[in-house]
């Protein structure tokens, strides 16, 4: 009987104990201030906004984002600031910009379908294939829209030019493989782009 009842003894300590633990853990987690941590995180957030607006209105503004929208699936297949072999305009301010200071990011183009009734997203970035859809809590979001006309001409590479996408094709009207769709054939007005840059 006597070894039954330290039996039970040592049970019940172990389970007081236990308790004692979880409930000095808990206390422990919730009385952490992470106000801190949370501002810190919100103002890395704005500084890579700001980054991100400065560069897709720079690029907007030089006419460097329009030659990615256009040269895309023409002379390039992925835009990628990390490109050290004959690199785009668009990519060079990616990489100055974000690329050689550690930031990851994704880039989306938005487009009208065929029938001008539905949003199309494409995924046309290659920062880093392990961060791909996947940005952090605390990542910036900047969108910029382009305007693509039946007359503007695709961009092509050129290797003789320091800068890709430097050639110029036909016209997205009279390509039929152009990856973005003429979503109202009846004006001239040929797509509307929303470029959306996600950074992290």
């Amino acid at each position: 009987m006597v070894s039954g009842s330290r039996g039970q003894a040592y049970t019940l300590e172990g389970v007081l104990a236990a308790i004692l633990v979880i409930s000095a853990t808990v206390f422990g987690i919730t009385s952490i201030d992470t106000r801190a941590w949370e501002d810190g995180t919100r103002e890395e957030t704005r500084r890579l906004e700001a980054r991100a607006d400065d560069l897709l209105t720079v690029s907007k503004n030089t006419g460097a984002l329009e030659n990615a929208v256009l040269c895309y699936n023409s002379g390039r297949s992925r835009i990628n600031g990390n490109n050290s072999s004959n690199p785009a305009e668009f990519e060079e301010m990616l990489n100055l910009t974000f690329d050689s200071r550690g930031n990851q990011y994704n880039i989306y183009f938005n487009y009208l379908n065929e029938t001008g009734e539905e949003r199309v997203t494409e995924l046309v970035s290659e920062n880093s294939p392990a961060s791909a859809n996947r940005p952090s809590t605390g990542a910036a979001t900047v969108t910029r829209t382009v305007a693509i006309t039946d007359d503007m001409r695709v961009r092509t590479n050129n290797a003789s030019k320091s800068n890709a996408c430097g050639n110029e094709g036909p016209s997205v009207e009279s390509i039929s493989s152009f990856y973005i769709p003429d979503a109202d054939d009846k004006t001239q007005l040929y797509n509307l782009v929303e470029v959306r840059l996600i950074v992290w």
